[in-house]
């Protein structure tokens, strides 16, 4: 077997989206369990929203970690809620409190065990909230998410999708439609289902969206196991971006990987949408 061109890049950036931030969070729960909070940073202030800061962590740990779309929600051993949109260019480093820091270090969480959570982002975009369980409707973005794209059914799949006429890939990367998919992954559940990304939702039969619904989850399923394991075994904060395994997002050029046609790639705004002309035709 041939071996693959190295993954294009090229400036552009990926959003950490439902298998990036699942394996973040099977990382660090069980780091965190039983841990204590010694000492709070915000090298980059204005990225904690809430009023209190980060200093009335000190002395509380974490109790669990849940998920909710592109938000990541630590559970506070007092009740709160940390809840963290690492937006664009939000990454995580586990490290011991010696290592060095590197650039647009934004927070920092030092741990009893010597350890850090630190927080780097690169354009400063992503948002740190500290709340009571019953205020989460006061963070932007919340109020209007869509169900999980893990935990939506179906049934209510076909169902949300029925007022939507637009491009298929834009519907699957609105937050409001379903929550946790971004230009990454809907390019590899377009590939999975045979879909093009700029087709109209309106042109699709349920057939189609029922193949759609298969590839969005076992997409999610397959990649969550893989970048999982990576992550496991190579730590938090050894590289940016877990995108190897992706099979045609930022492929531009390469072969399909199904049937040996020219990825095609198309970049707007900074955001790269990958698909495979022959495999994902844009009419039927």
């Amino acid at each position: 077997m041939v071996a693959r061109p190295p993954l294009r890049v090229e400036g552009v950036t990926s959003v950490p989206e439902i298998p990036d931030l699942e394996a973040i969070r099977h990382y660090l729960m069980p780091r965190l369990a039983g841990l204590t909070v010694t000492r709070t940073e915000a090298p980059i202030p204005w990225l904690v929203r809430t009023a209190e800061g980060l200093a009335s962590l000190e002395g509380h740990g974490f109790e669990e970690i849940h998920r909710l779309g592109k938000f990541l929600i630590f559970f506070v051993d007092d009740g709160r809620l940390l809840v963290i949109n690492p937006m664009l260019t939000g990454r995580f480093h586990w490290v011991e409190s010696g290592a060095r820091r590197t650039g647009r270090m934004g927070v920092i969480l030092g741990f009893d065990d010597g350890h850090e959570l630190r927080y780097s982002d690169m354009r400063r975009m992503g948002r740190w909230y500290l709340v009571a369980q019953d205020g989460l409707a006061a963070i932007p973005q919340w109020p209007t998410l869509g169900p999980d794209a893990l935990a939506v059914s179906e049934e209510e799949f076909l169902a949300r999708l029925k007022s939507r006429r637009g491009q298929i890939k834009a519907t699957l990367a609105n937050q409001e439609f379903i929550a946790g998919i971004g230009n990454a992954y809907s390019d590899e559940i377009l590939w999975a289902a045979g879909l093009h990304p700029h087709r109209r939702r309106a042109t699709m039969t349920e057939g189609d969206l029922r193949r759609l619904y298969a590839a969005m989850r076992s997409v999610i399923a397959e990649s969550i196991e893989v970048v999982d394991a990576t992550v496991q075994a190579e730590g938090l904060g050894k590289k940016e971006e877990w995108r190897e395994h992706l099979k045609v997002h930022r492929r531009g050029g390469q072969p399909c990987p199904r049937c040996g046609s020219e990825i095609r790639s198309q970049v707007r705004s900074g955001s790269e949408t990958n698909y495979c002309i022959s495999c994902q035709p844009l009419f039927e």
